[in-house]
C-alpha cells in the first residue's frame, strides 16, 4: 500500500484516555441549557472548510443541498504494524480467545483499499423519533476512515471497544480505536478516534468535530464547553445534545464519542436519515445477499426477507421459527458480522 504510515507501538492502546477537567472548565454551562441555544443546522460551509486529509475529496452541492465524501478509506493518521484478526468472526466475544484464535496479520500487507463515496445532506433534520444504527457504516471521518457503531454483532450485545484483547503487544483495536473487516478492508473507528481528537485538541475547549453521521449532524471527542468532560449520562440515548461547538457557535445538535463505558459510539441517530442508502457499497453495511441465504436454507428470499422484517438486529429467533429452520442454521447462513 505504499506510503500508508505506522502507528507507534509507545502510544496508548484502546479507549481514549479521559481528558483532564481544567478549572478554567467551570463557567456557568449544562447540556440542558444548550437548548436554548440559537441554532442554524446548514453545515456546508463547515463541511467545506473542515480539516479532511489530503486524499480526501468533498464536493459539496448547494442544490441538493449535500456533500460527497470519496476516499480510499486508508486513514491518513497511519495504524499499528500488526493486528490479531479472528479466525472466526462468528465466535464471539474475543477477549477470552488465545492468541491461537487469531491470525497475527502485518497491516502493510493486509490492509486493503476500500472505494468510499458517501452522499450526506448540508441541511440536516433533528427528529424525536430515533433510528438505530446498524452495522457497517454509519458516518465518515476527517481522516478517510469510516465510523461504526459499538458493536460486533448484529444482536448488539458484543462492544468491540470492551471486547479488546491483546496478545504479545498485538492487538484486536489499535490505539486509535480502529481496524479493519477481517478481509482487510473497511478500516473504521469503533471508540473516540484518539488520532484525530487529540491532533485537533485544544485544552480547556470543546473537542473540534471529527467527522459527520450519516444523518448530517457533526461528530465529536468527549470534551464538551469549557475542556469538561462528557460521559454518557451527560448526553441522549444517542450520544448527542444540542449547543455551541467551535464550528458551530449559535449552536448544533450534534455527537460525542466517550470513553466512561458503553456507548462509546453512536446506537441510533436522532437526525432523519436514509439507512439504505447511507449503508451501500464500501460502506461495509451493504445489505447480505438475501437470494444466497434464502437459496442455501432451501426458502424464498421474500420468505427470508418477510421473516427477519425491519427491526435491526433481526429477531432471530423469531424469524427461524416462522421459516420453520434451525436459530443456528438461520444464523450460519447469514454473513458473517462485520469485524
Amino acid at each position: 500500500m505504499g506510503d500508508q504510515k505506522i502507528m507507534s507501538k509507545k502510544t496508548l492502546y484502546g479507549t481514549a484516555a479521559a481528558s483532564v477537567v481544567l478549572a478554567a472548565a467551570s463557567l456557568i454551562y449544562s447540556p440542558s441549557s444548550a437548548q436554548n441555544v440559537k441554532q442554524s443546522n446548514d453545515t456546508a460551509a463547515v463541511v467545506q472548510a473542515a480539516n479532511w486529509a489530503d486524499h480526501v475529496k468533498i464536493t459539496v452541492d448547494a442544490d441538493a443541498k449535500t456533500f460527497r465524501f470519496q476516499s480510499n478509506g486508508i486513514p491518513d493518521h497511519g495504524f499499528a504494524e500488526q493486528y490479531l484478526i479472528p479466525s472466526d468472526p462468528n465466535d464471539q466475544p474475543f477477549a477470552d480467545k488465545p492468541l491461537e484464535f487469531f491470525d497475527v496479520q502485518n497491516s502493510a500487507d493486509y490492509f486493503k483499499e476500500t472505494e468510499i463515496d458517501a452522499t450526506i445532506t448540508t441541511q440536516p433534520v433533528y427528529s424525536d423519533t430515533s433510528t438505530d444504527t446498524s452495522l457497517g457504516r454509519i458516518g465518515v471521518a476527517l481522516s478517510g476512515a469510516q465510523i461504526f457503531n459499538d458493536y460486533e454483532n448484529p444482536d448488539r450485545s458484543v462492544v468491540a471497544i470492551d471486547d479488546q484483547v491483546v496478545h504479545d503487544h498485538v492487538a484486536f483495536l489499535d490505539n486509535c480505536n480502529g481496524h479493519t473487516l477481517v478481509d482487510g478492508t473497511n478500516y473504521h473507528y469503533h471508540g473516540i478516534p484518539v488520532c484525530i481528537a487529540e491532533a485537533a485538541a485544544q485544552a480547556g475547549q470543546h473537542s473540534r468535530m471529527i467527522g459527520v453521521l450519516a444523518d448530517g449532524f457533526p461528530v465529536y471527542g468527549n470534551n464538551d464547553v469549557g475542556g469538561i468532560v462528557v460521559v454518557n449520562d451527560d448526553l441522549d440515548a444517542c450520544s448527542g445534545h444540542s449547543g455551541p461547538t467551535p464550528e458551530f457557535p449559535e449552536g448544533i445538535y450534534h455527537y460525542h464519542l466517550t470513553a466512561d463505558e458503553a456507548p462509546y459510539m453512536i446506537d441510533c441517530y436522532h437526525g432523519e436519515v436514509d439507512v439504505a442508502a447511507n449503508n451501500g457499497p464500501g460502506g461495509g453495511g451493504a445489505a447480505p445477499d438475501f437470494a444466497a441465504v434464502a437459496d442455501q436454507l432451501g426458502i424464498t428470499e421474500a420468505e427470508l426477507v418477510g421473516a427477519l422484517g425491519d427491526t435491526r438486529p433481526p429477531d432471530f429467533a423469531a424469524a427461524a421459527q416462522a421459516l420453520g429452520v434451525s436459530e443456528a442454521d438461520l444464523r450460519a447462513a447469514m454473513p458473517a458480522p462485520g469485524q
